[in-house]
């Protein structure tokens, strides 16, 4: 049993390894190809989705 959880582990190093060797590290994955940055609202941070307006800014300011 301890002989086959050692060469499981051994394989999945393995595979580790060579997995890093064909997909470098990717620092931001908001610079890949078709992914936008988000936007935010500038007085309360809000991330705004398909150009919406933010509620903050519809509300009344009384």
């Amino acid at each position: 049993m301890v002989k086959v959880v050692t060469l499981f582990l051994v394989f999945i190093l393995v595979l580790a390894m060579f997995g890093r060797l064909r997909m470098p590290k990717i620092n931001n994955p908001m610079k890949r190809k078709g992914v936008k940055a988000g936007v935010k609202c500038k007085s309360c941070g809000r991330y705004s989705l398909a150009g919406e307006k933010c509620p903050c800014s519809t509300k009344d300011k009384s």
